[in-house]
């Protein structure tokens, strides 16, 4: 690294050389911070001198040394540049034998004080007889560690070599307790000692150490700023960093040259940089740094001083010795990378001790909760119960802050630090919440203890309903039934609060919209959710309501994703899917998807994500819809998800049946599953989803069981709605397909019959199963009105389904032009939808590939847009094979008016006939929907 800074510095002490080698001896003292630059500045300097002739005898001081006598004078005379015959001399005596031995009969001190001086004298001629032919440099380093003997010696030797050619250069940490002191203090006596001071670099100075690493001072002059605020300018930090960045890298610095990193990444060389400096201080000041460290933006040097047992006057000494060295900013150390290091250098004993002091001391202070917190959780133990609360409230505060994971840290602390059994049982709960937010799983081993302390009365309101709901989802039916007695208690009592023992957690309320039906709790008059209850009961059972649509949107925009509002956004969701609304619940769905990502809930996310599947497959996209449910099981294990994993693998089965991937629907239906998700609200849609890969897959009767299995549990529940799950309509597909066709017929009407079986969804489903149990002259009848039925309602899979059948009754009558047309309809839609493996199965290869052709050519017909909205309205019939008289039953109008506009359809898209007319007619066009019914064509 560049030698930068440091050129004043050398050029006086080649004036000192110059001055001693006319024999006037001369002392430099080198003082300065830790690892600015002084050993580098010493051993330049004596290189340079060497190559002028000079003698060196080099020593350097060490803290492991300085106990040692004798040991820097052992150094400075054990030197390969001394002649032989001075080197055999000095050897003599430093020798063992010329020490005193440690039985000898004087008092240690007298002996070693006798040999002292005998060595002083003999090194004292060694000098002399060397300094009359060259200039001797007797440098030490780090003269701060040398011991007492060696520094006596040393004095001893300044006052008697005068008029010689001796340069003596000294490095030093002076330090807030700078040892030796009596020898300072007579070293600096001496008329020909100098005092040179060095300082950490400048960011002029950080900008051509930047160049040298660079080769480009452009760009290092750019970077200089940054790095100089990180390092302070330590010459030691500084190449730490560097290092780390040349290994890190980033964007060339120029072409051909080396990269850094823009800002700077600090890594393990910066780190060990930092504790090169703090091990180089004494232990004062490494006590103290480390008090920096733990206290961060709270240091100061009263409480330094109170953590420490220092006085304040000596802590404010010490900083300003340690701020010398470029490792702090005021009285904070200056990088949080700084600040890691020095911590890690603390004995996990040590170091938890410490942070029980420092929250003591902060507490004692008045110092926020969470600063404080983070001293316990670091101790992993409180000194007592003031602790508890602290620990509490930075939880709640760390929450708000979405710092969830030192939240978990407090709570879990304060729970398992608490004796007190009631004030335990809410710590429980918060901790419980917070971890099923991120993990399902990790609820379970609290469960007992949290159904405990609600029976014990510890938990109230709506803590009473989380925990049933935590129950539930692991398929604890029983004890959740207990817990819920609890809760109706809770809500009937006097003076109960509303939202006391409401929906207060998903599991509770995944109500049934999403083809499952948990047991509910009911939403109290006002609660957040009230609204999207209604809104998904009036879209349900089709009850009156103003507008369920707007009131679902109300609700949504009047929500921020949290627990208690999660079950509410679920249920709008579905209220919107089951309005046939996909757009926009898709649209909401995404919004609190990034809402879920950015609150860092994973369980919200997995069950969003499995709510955006069940959207997906609505819209007609089973592609992203499969995309959608994997992610969702792969948010939250399978353990995780508990009896709900019927929700993700309901969809992820349907998507891979609605991509024709009969074999690959099949391996997930065979995922082993809880044996309680079947006692639960999340096996109706699970069931009916294996149902009909047994349908797919050509097992009837294991599809009937299925479904009729599915049928039970939701008259159980009170919720056979066919909005929500039309399962009679698979049934009824399941028993035509064993020829039970009466049995198939019944159960059609009685689908229909049912509240919401008027539904254009329902009652296109419904057609499709009443015309496989038919003749097959009947067929092409129920299938034609569930074609327009699914197509206005935009269910594109089951339309897919519907134009598949239709093709076959046609095609089984001996219609083959009217079969074609729907065939090419069929592609069209699953063009769009990516569902050809889909229409593959459901039509035989060359069916399918004849209609590619026939689509394409279709599709080349000029732009329907041309088209008026009644010339539109009668086209789509006929395009989708209504005769003309049935065109005008439907619309109200003549047939006479019918052929009318057929003849300007024609002439305006340049066709000659229906099966021309063009595909975009009805799909992909995005013309208004067609209003089957309506008069006035």
């Amino acid at each position: 690294m560049a030698f930068v800074e440091r050129s004043q510095e050398m050029r006086y002490l080649r004036g000192l050389f110059e001055r001693s080698e006319r024999g006037r001896p001369q002392i430099a003292l080198i003082s300065g911070p830790v690892a600015t630059g002084k050993t580098e500045l010493l051993h330049a300097f004596v290189e340079e001198a060497i190559g002028l002739g000079a003698l060196p005898l080099i020593a350097t001081g060490s803290r492991a040394e300085r106990s040692l006598p004798l040991g820097v004078i052992g150094q400075l005379f054990h030197s390969p540049a001394l002649p032989w015959h001075l080197l055999e001399e000095t050897n003599a005596l430093l020798t063992a034998d010329a020490l005193p031995s440690p039985g000898a009969t004087d008092a240690p001190a007298a002996a070693m004080r006798r040999a002292a001086i005998r060595l002083a004298r003999g090194v004292c001629s060694t000098l002399l007889t060397l300094s009359t032919e060259r200039v001797v440099v007797l440098a030490i380093d780090d003269v701060q560690y040398a011991d007492g003997y060696s520094l006596q010696i040393l004095l001893y030797l300044l006052r008697r070599l005068k008029f010689r050619r001796l340069l003596v250069i000294l490095t030093e940490w002076p330090g807030a307790q700078a040892p030796h002191s009596a020898f300072r203090a007579e070293l600096l006596r001496q008329p020909a000692c100098h005092r040179l001071h060095v300082r950490a670099l400048s960011e002029d100075g950080t900008a051509r150490v930047l160049a040298e690493a660079l080769g480009d001072p452009s760009a290092a002059a750019r970077l200089a700023p940054a790095y100089h605020e990180v390092t302070g300018g330590n010459p030691l930090l500084l190449r730490g960093l560097v290092e780390d960045g040349l290994n890190e890298g980033g964007a060339p610095a120029a072409p051909g040259g080396r990269s850094l990193p823009q800002p700077p990444v600090p890594g393990r060389l910066f780190r060990q940089a930092v504790c090169a400096c703090l091990y180089q201080w004494d232990a004062a000041t490494i006590q103290v740094a480390r008090s920096l460290a733990l206290l961060d933006r709270w240091a100061s040097p009263a409480l330094v001083g109170r953590l420490t047992g220092m006085k304040p006057e000596l802590v404010v000494d010490i900083v300003e010795s340690i701020g010398g060295s470029g490792l702090l900013r005021g009285e904070r150390l200056r990088h949080p990378a700084v600040r890691a290091a020095i911590a890690d250098t603390v004995e996990p004993g040590d170091g938890a001790d410490a942070h029980l002091r420092g929250a003591q001391l902060l507490h004692d202070r008045g110092v926020a909760a969470p600063d404080v917190a983070e001293h316990l959780v670091a101790a992993d133990r409180v000194p007592d119960k003031w602790a508890i609360g602290v620990l509490r409230d930075a939880a709640r505060q760390a929450l708000a802050e979405r710092r969830d994971d030192f939240a978990d840290d407090c709570l879990e602390l304060a729970q398992r630090s608490c004796a007190d059994e009631q004030v335990r049982a809410p710590l429980l709960m918060s901790l419980t919440r917070l971890r099923w937010r991120r993990d399902p799983s990790t609820a379970l081993r609290h469960l007992a203890t949290l159904r405990r302390s609600v029976l014990a009365g510890h938990l109230g309101g709506r803590d009473v309903s989380a925990v049933a709901g935590f129950l539930l989802w692991h398929g604890r039916g029983d004890d959740a039934r207990e817990i819920l007695a609890r809760a109706r208690g809770a809500r009937d009592s006097p003076g109960a609060r509303p939202g006391d023992a409401s929906q207060g957690t998903a599991p509770l309320c995944l109500r049934a919209g999403s083809e499952s039906a948990l047991p509910e709790v009911a939403c109290w008059p006002g609660h957040p959710g009230e609204a999207a209850c209604a809104a998904l009961d009036a879209v349900l059972t089709g009850a009156p309501d103003a507008d369920p649509v707007a009131r679902a949107e109300e609700a949504l925009s009047g929500c921020a994703l949290s627990e208690d509002s999660l079950p509410s956004v679920l249920s709008a969701l579905y209220a919107l899917l089951h309005a046939d609304r996909q757009d926009r619940a898709a649209a909401w769905c995404d919004t609190f998807l990034r809402d879920a990502e950015a609150e860092g809930a994973t369980t919200w996310r997995a069950l969003l994500t499995a709510a955006r599947a069940d959207i997906a497959l609505r819209q007609g996209r089973p592609a992203p819809a499969e995309l959608w449910a994997a992610e969702a099981l792969t948010l939250v294990s399978a353990r995780g998800w508990g009896v709900a994993i019927g929700l993700p693998l309901a969809a992820l089965i349907r998507a891979r049946l609605d991509l024709g991937r009969v074999e690959d629907a099949g391996r997930a239906a065979g995922l082993v599953v809880p044996k309680a998700m079947f006692g639960g609200g999340f096996a109706p849609g699970y069931l009916r989803a294996r149902g009909h890969q047994h349908l797919a897959a050509n097992r009837p009767r294991a599809a009937v069981a299925d479904f009729e299995r599915c049928g039970r549990l939701m008259r159980e529940w009170g919720r056979d709605l066919p909005v929500l799950l039309p399962w009679r309509g698979d049934l009824a597909l399941a028993r035509a397909a064993l020829d039970q066709r009466e049995e198939a017929k019944e159960l059609v009407a009685e689908q229909l019959a049912l509240p919401g079986g008027d539904r254009q969804r329902v009652v296109g489903v419904s057609l499709r199963a009443m015309a496989a149990a038919a003749s097959p002259k009947r067929r092409p009848g129920p299938l034609r009105e569930a074609v327009a039925l699914l197509q206005e309602c935009g269910d594109r899979l089951e339309l897919i389904r519907a134009l598949a059948d239709l093709s076959r009754a046609h095609a089984g009558l001996g219609e083959f032009g009217r079969a074609r047309m729907m065939r090419e309809r069929a592609v069209h839609v699953a063009a769009e939808c990516g569902a050809e493996e889909l229409l593959a199965r459901l039509l035989p290869a060359p069916e399918a590939e004849s209609a590619a052709e026939g689509g394409a050519a279709a599709e080349a017909a000029d732009d329907p847009a041309l088209l008026s909205d009644a010339e539109r309205r009668v086209a789509t019939l006929a395009a989708i094979g209504y005769t003309n008289r049935e065109i005008g039953r439907k619309l109200h109008v003549t047939v006479s008016t019918v052929e009318q506009h057929l003849t300007r359809v024609y002439r305006k898209l340049n066709v000659d006939r229906r099966a021309d007319l063009p595909l975009r007619l009805r799909y992909g066009s995005g013309a208004e929907p067609l209003a089957v019914g309506e008069g006035g064509a």
